[in-house]
């Protein structure tokens, strides 16, 4: 099962926070309420250290500043999601909110399907950013384990990965960017590395899935359409051959 998307509230209104997460959206959107706070001062630190994917943080001032919130969220931990809501029309406070980044600003009282609109985006936003920083990390591991001595060959092939998170690397490509035709680079690949370009992406691409998988954001399915196999099947024969664990297997 994928991990929902973890979600802190910070308010100090218990009949509004009862009245949120009766809501059906939360699920819906793939994200659940891991926790409610008060204490503004602190929320920072509490995203970075439980991994809060959307903060929420009503303006209740003077006790609790969205814009002082936000900022600290933004700061301590990047990866957080903000969404502010206020009790009131205040376009300054609004202004100052979206320039810190977050994801929308909703005035009271917070309606199911304007929180849908809402939860929607963020669920996009938090995933892309997600896949994004898991992409550039297992280039590095990945590029860094290669066993070539030739280190000028190494970075090249680090910039072509780097450049491939949105499309299917493959031979022909990869000998345009290295300047090369098909063939030639294809020669020149196997005696720097040690296996073909096609071998040599396939274990990329499993290492790739198991990040995603292991994160607990992903089903099986959904990691190999992401990672353009033509089917389940295939990939969970690719993956067992590598890995020696079915995906499935991995998960549990």
């Amino acid at each position: 099962m994928s991990r929902l998307y973890r979600v802190l509230i910070v308010d100090n209104n218990l009949g509004t926070f009862d009245r949120l997460k009766k809501m059906s959206v939360w699920q819906e959107n793939g994200f659940e309420i891991y926790s409610k706070t008060s204490d503004s001062e602190n929320a920072a630190a509490y995203c970075l250290k439980n991994s809060i994917d959307l903060m929420v943080c009503f303006n209740r001032l003077p006790s609790i500043s969205a814009e002082s919130v936000v900022s600290a969220v933004r700061n301590s931990s990047p990866k957080t999601v903000c969404l502010a809501v206020s009790p009131f029309d205040d376009s300054e406070n609004m202004r100052k909110c979206f320039l810190l980044g977050v994801i929308d600003y909703i005035n009271e009282p917070v309606s199911e399907s304007r929180l849908n609109e809402a939860l929607a985006r963020a669920a996009q936003l938090i995933g892309s950013t997600f896949v994004a920083g898991e992409y550039a990390l297992t280039v590095e591991e990945f590029i860094d384990g290669c066993k070539t001595e030739d280190e000028k060959f190494r970075e090249r092939l680090r910039e072509f990965l780097k450049g491939c998170e949105n499309t299917t690397a493959t031979t022909e490509n990869a000998a345009d960017h290295f300047g090369f035709n098909k063939d030639y680079f294809g020669r020149l690949f196997k005696s720097k590395m040690g296996m073909t370009f096609g071998e040599f992406y396939k274990h990329f691409r499993i290492l790739y899935a198991e990040k995603l998988l292991l994160s607990g954001r992903y089903k099986v399915y959904e990691v190999s359409a992401m990672l353009g196999f033509s089917s389940v099947d295939y990939f969970t024969t690719v993956f067992k051959k590598i890995t020696g664990k079915t995906p499935s297997e991995l998960k549990k």
